[in-house]
């Protein structure tokens, strides 16, 4: 499917300004917006969708949905279609209702007539990825009238990829900032300086060819550094050793930074 030129440029400019957003919590209101001008919507939503059916939502245009009215979806979101195929297949590719459902049977779901009827909505189109313990998380886009486009659908699977991405560096480094901000172990000092350079890398989201490329040394390095690193700290995935790192005194590189 053909995506013109003008909409690949909008594209790159939505996913640059995702680049240093140290927050998650910034990712929808930038993000949603993008994609109203990118596809066109009525209403979009970013989504966090947990297995025990709880959910987080932020909305476009802000308050186009009643708060009141997330009890009724919750109740209602095994019926969806899109976070069924999206639990059962662990895809997050762009997927729209009316590729599972005719309007007859989606009208038939409750999910529907205690809530999309509401809005309204006739059509969706979502893109997503699976985050820790089931939860799905989400981008859907809704339309009163006519349903998506091929071209909709080309769009948005050619942003899934980097804005997920860009999603999953901002929780990093929120989680960085944390770590960062707390008293150091006692076992950091046992680390040498470019370890805990190496370390406060891996802490703000980076992969190996990442911080590689910015220390200026070969992956191969950074995963004997790795190791290192791990064996000293008492730990034995990469998720951990991150975990474990904190700040220096007040002055060193090791201060959180800013938001």
């Amino acid at each position: 499917m053909q995506v013109s030129l003008g909409r690949v440029r909008q594209a790159v400019s939505l996913v640059g300004c995702l680049a240093d957003l140290e927050h998650p919590d910034g990712f929808a209101e930038l993000v949603l917006p993008g994609l109203d001008r990118l596809v066109g919507s009525d209403v979009l939503t970013y989504n966090e969708v947990g297995a025990a059916a709880q959910v987080r939502y932020a909305d476009y245009p802000a308050g186009a949905l009643d708060p009141a009215t997330q009890v009724i979806f919750e109740a209602h979101v095994h019926e969806h279609p899109l976070i069924s195929h999206y639990r059962a297949t662990g895809s997050g590719e762009a997927v729209k209702i009316s590729d599972f459902l005719s309007q007859r049977q989606f009208h038939q779901l409750g999910l529907y007539a205690e809530f999309y009827r509401r809005i309204p909505v006739e059509h969706q189109i979502a893109i997503s990825m699976l985050g820790p313990d089931g939860e799905v998380i989400g981008i859907a886009l809704n339309r009163g009238r006519a349903d998506f486009t091929e071209t909709d659908r080309a769009v948005l699977g050619l942003l899934r990829a980097p804005l997920m991405a860009a999603l999953l560096r901002a929780r990093n480094r929120q989680r960085a900032n944390s770590a960062l901000s707390t008293t150091a172990p006692a076992s950091l000092a046992a680390l040498t300086d470019r370890e805990k350079r190496v370390l406060e890398l891996v802490a703000l989201g980076g992969t190996n060819a990442a911080i590689a490329h910015t220390l200026g040394v070969s992956p191969r390095t950074i995963a004997k550094h790795l190791e290192h690193i791990y064996r000293k700290l008492g730990v034995t995935s990469r998720a951990a050793a991150a975990a474990q790192s904190a700040a220096q005194p007040h002055g060193s590189r090791w201060n959180a930074p800013g938001r």
